[in-house]
């Protein structure tokens, strides 16, 4: 191969059907002086004719390119010399260092034939039978003679922690080898000569991933790197499109799909938000993004999606969102037809979890090519600190630059450290008026890492203390926390950034603040150029941003009315809002280094620290927003329920969700019933409180405390349960008292001999009437009472003696109390309640037999009620009940009947009922009561249906109750 062994000569370009004229164009060119390359003549037979090619094409000054009229698209040489050609002039920063490219056009070229970059280069016409336009002629002899001078960069030079975009291309320095090779990743895989047209075994690639660690540099490299070089056509032999229709990068956040259809809705306003949702959010048609872009694509032109953090699939997306955008990409990278392509990056620990992506995965091994990135390497990181400041007229001292390669050398993640301290040096060097970057401050703050905790301590601390833990607040909130310490990013909507740091315009000015603004604050400005954080919505303030905050909030409102919320929450097309997140996850990140007592230091140790400190934090929030979830899903009145208690609301205690989010409606919505219970609970426990000094000043059972509560909220003990003996038209007639053969039992002689049961009688009830099953409970009695005293009568509780209270039959009751309970209750109910005479007593404890016990038994009553000496009273209901229904006759308590104590007379009586005194003509005192059925301290001779007993009315003692009767 014959090259010329300098630079200076021109490389010459063109069609095998416009040999001769090049031929002549040649011949014209060496007139004038100059070196020409032409690759019939300069490439001998057995030479490799591509790498020739491009070893020409990158040691020449300048490029002809010579078009007729079957243009340059469909001549496959011709795209390669052109393709290494717009490398040289794309790639470089110094302008001195450009190829330039001129396109000659003969008179049959169509100028719309050429490819969309080579339209926007200065071309010429000439006719082969005219001289060389002089313009040429000048043109060529600048670009070879290299007077070029390159122009200053303005403003700052470096991005401190800031991604570069795409605006920044002309200060990106240090990758441009890593540039060209991510580029070969997209298109065909092999090189193609022009004797042959692209193989069947060629692989042809749409999908380009980068990825590298944490702080490599991934979205800096495709955004100021790849995009600019692919908008000016460098793609264009690889992948035959000259045209593209690059979309505004992405990250996929928690709604992949909605970002996706803002991002088309930007870049294809045919359709507005909505409608690009409509279309993608349709399970059943994973196609529907490819079957949208074919028509929005004209002939030779192609879209890019760049999905920047490619792993926010995995860590924020919803699984809903996640499965269909991964349907609708690998669909349309599938699809021959549909000319998307797609960049994007992902962190390298991430790589593992594609299983969450099964449409893309099919494809990962055919349609997309992997590219690592590498860390920078120290040639880079010195082209990073010496050109963009050379570009700006700034002086760097070589041992500076040394000193920063040297700190960084050892750090993975060298980028962002270096430009966060090349950042702050240029700060320096304009606060003094300087034009060097100082070595000495440099050194001052302990390089690299020293520098962007000195930075970050600085911003903060300007917010005064208040303000500092606001934005430590707000900085640990835009942080997903992670095991071993290896966080990440995570974005809010800015309406919560401002609410988490701190809400209203004070959040305002510390976002602005973290933001890297400048802020007017107490009389002096504070912020400067470091940026802890960034918002997505920072470039088009067509509103000020204090404006857009209060706006935002009254938008959010009515959009969530009209059911417009997600294309707000979202910064959807015409919504206004914008997103906050990290400047860089190394704010958050260790450094690698320990300290004395082997605890890792993070590059920036007062945020990692606090992150460490409060680690449980992020967990305690995505535990919130699963359970804000679940309640929101809940039908209203089920609302009410799966709301966060007092434990939960204590973990919940240090976040700060907006009021009017999900979340925030459910903490506010549990706070609520959280108080409510414990209002209702103290209100319990005062009322138990009272009710157990009310028990122990009664000398009741403590767990009347617990019954107390129930009767103030008008539960009652049930009524006496009552049993009919004589139902309405019947009558009854039995002889009553002991009857000798009937009545005599173990321990009783004669009845003669027994006074108070003398002279048997027959007596005739005609009144019908009912009798309680049991004796009166000390509870249905203390009820009583204590309704009494809350009437202000002086009523008291019985003492139990011991034996306890409840449902065990109430004693030390006279018959003034018992007959005083009965009045009570017919007041309270209406109904004909009174102590039963004597003569209904013993016809209903005989129970219609003619034996001394209702069952039978006229040696003793062991096997049922009567035992032998109890010291205690049962239950009532505790033993069978008689024939009639009725429990405890015999034994158990004694119990007060209605008449006046006296003896029996000697002839028979007709109804004694109701009489208060006792009909009997026969002597008594007139003062004592009538009493029956003896006590469990009583033998068999005691208990039996004819013994009768005699008690003074106002006489209280252990073993005497009473049973109610009903009926008049």
């Amino acid at each position: 191969m014959t090259v010329p062994a300098q630079t200076g000569y021109i490389f010459l370009s063109y069609s095998r059907t416009d040999k001769n004229v090049a031929a002549m164009l040649r011949s014209r060119l060496i007139d004038a002086g100059f070196k020409v390359f032409r690759d019939e003549e300069s490439i001998r037979i057995g030479d490799n004719w591509l790498q020739s090619l491009q070893t020409a094409v990158q040691g020449c000054s300048a490029f002809v390119l010579l078009v007729g009229r079957d243009g340059v698209q469909q001549q496959r040489w011709v795209g390669a010399e052109v393709e290494v050609a717009l490398s040289r002039k794309l790639s470089p920063h110094d302008d001195r260092e450009r190829l330039p490219v001129f396109p000659v056009l003969l008179p049959d070229a169509a100028l719309d034939d050429l490819p969309v970059f080579l339209q926007q280069i200065q071309s010429m016409v000439w006719h082969p039978d005219s001289e060389l336009p002089q313009a040429l002629l000048e043109a060529l002899q600048a670009q070879t003679s290299l007077q070029t001078a390159p122009p200053l960069l303005k403003g700052e030079p470096y991005r401190g922690l800031s991604y570069f975009r795409r605006e920044d291309a002309d200060r990106f320095f240090g990758r441009h080898e890593e540039v060209l090779q991510a580029l070969r990743g997209l298109g065909f895989a092999e090189d193609l000569t022009p004797e042959t047209s692209a193989q069947p075994h060629s692989r042809y690639y749409r999908w380009l991933q980068i990825h590298a660690a944490s702080g490599a540099g991934k979205s800096s490299l495709v955004r100021a790197g790849l995009l600019p070089k692919i908008e000016q056509g460098l793609l264009w032999r690889r992948t035959g499109y000259a045209g593209w229709n690059i979309l505004e990068p992405m990250m996929p956040g928690e709604k992949p799909v909605e970002m996706l259809a803002e991002k088309l809705a930007k870049a294809f306003p045919q359709n507005d938000m909505d409608a690009w949702l409509g279309k993608l959010n349709q399970p059943d048609k994973p196609s529907a993004l490819a079957y949208a872009l074919r028509p929005l694509l004209p002939a030779g032109k192609a879209a890019l999606l760049v999905v920047d953090q490619f792993e926010e699939l995995f860590t924020l997306a919803k699984d809903a969102e996640r499965s269909q955008f991964d349907r609708l990409l690998a669909a349309a990278l599938a699809d021959p037809d549909c000319p998307l392509f797609l960049i994007s990056t992902i962190r390298s620990d991430f790589l593992d979890r594609f299983e969450y992506l099964p449409e893309l995965l099919r494809l990962y091994n055919t349609h997309k090519s992997d590219y690592l990135l590498p860390t920078i390497s120290e040639a880079g990181l010195r082209e990073l600190i010496v050109y963009p400041a050379r570009l700006a007229g700034l002086q760097v001292d070589a041992d500076l630059v040394e000193a920063i390669v040297h700190d960084a050398r050892d750090e993975p993640g060298a980028l962002p450290l270096v430009e966060s301290a090349l950042a702050e040096l240029w700060n320096d060097a304009q606060a003094h008026g300087s034009q060097r970057l100082s070595k000495a401050y440099y050194a001052q703050h302990n390089g690299v890492v020293g520098m962007l905790a000195k930075q970050a301590d600085a911003l903060i601390g300007s917010l005064g203390e208040r303000g500092r833990k606001q934005a430590l607040n707000l900085l640990l909130a835009l942080t997903r926390i992670n095991e071993g310490g290896r966080h990440t990013r995570r974005r809010l909507a800015r309406a919560d950034a401002v609410h988490e740091a701190g809400g209203g315009e004070r959040g305002e000015q510390v976002i602005l603040t973290l933001a890297g603004e400048r802020v007017r604050q107490g009389g002096g400005a504070v912020g400067g150029p470091l940026r802890l954080i960034v918002t997505d919505g920072e470039k088009s303030p067509s509103v000020p941003l204090l404006q857009r905050g209060k706006q935002e909030g009254v938008i959010w409102r009515v959009g969530r009315k009209l059911g417009l919320l997600p294309s707000f929450e979202k910064g959807g097309v015409g919504g206004g809002f914008s997103s906050v997140e990290l400047v860089h996850e190394m704010l958050v990140r260790p450094s690698g280094r320990k300290d004395e007592q082997g605890r890792t230091i993070g590059y920036w140790p007062t945020l990692y620290d606090y992150v460490f400190a409060n680690r449980d934090r992020d967990y305690q929030r995505q535990q919130l927003q699963v359970d804000a979830q679940r309640w929101r899903e809940r039908s209203r009145l089920g609302r009410w329920f799966g709301l966060a208690g007092w434990r939960d609301l204590r973990v919940f205690g240090k976040l700060r969700p907006r009021p009017e989010s999900v979340e925030g409606r459910y903490l506010r919505r549990s706070r609520w019933v959280a108080w409510a219970q414990t209002s209702l609970l103290v209100g319990i426990l005062g009322v138990l409180a009272h009710s157990a000094w009310w028990a122990d000043e009664n000398k009741l059972p403590f767990s009347y405390a617990l019954i107390k509560p129930l009767w103030e909220l008008g539960y009652a003990p049930p009524l006496p349960e009552m049993v009919e003996i004589i139902k309405p038209g019947q009558e009854a007639t039995f002889t009553m008292g002991c009857v000798d053969g009937r009545d005599n039992v173990k321990g009783l002689g004669k009845c003669a001999d027994y006074f108070m049961e003398a002279t048997p009688h027959e007596v005739t009830l005609t009144k019908p009437f009912q009798l309680g099953k049991y004796e009166l409970t000390f509870m249905q009695y203390d009820y009583y009472v204590w309704d009494q005293q809350r009437q202000g009568k002086q009523v008291d509780y019985p003492p139990d003696a011991g034996y306890g209270r409840f449902s065990k039959p109430a004693i030390n009751v006279s018959w003034d109390d018992a007959t005083a309970y009965a009045e009570w209750l017919k007041e309270r109910t209406g109904q004909a309640y009174r102590l039963p005479t004597e003569a209904e007593w013993e016809y209903a404890a005989r129970a219609g037999t003619d034996t001394a016990y209702p069952w039978g038994g006229n040696a003793n009553c062991d096997d049922f009620s009567c035992k032998d000496t109890n010291p205690n009273t049962a239950p009532v209901g505790s033993f069978p009940a008689s024939p009639f229904g009725l429990y405890d006759m015999h034994g158990n308590v004694w119990e007060w009947c209605q008449d006046v104590y006296g003896a029996y007379p000697a002839e028979p009586v007709r109804n004694p009922q109701g009489s208060p005194v006792s009909s009997f003509d026969s002597t008594f005192d007139g003062i004592n009561r009538v009493i029956r059925g003896g006590s469990l301290d009583h033998g068999p001779r005691i208990v039996r249906s004819a013994n009768r007993l005699r008690g003074a009315p106002d006489n209280r003692v252990s073993y005497v109750g009473f049973r109610l009767a009903k009926g008049r």
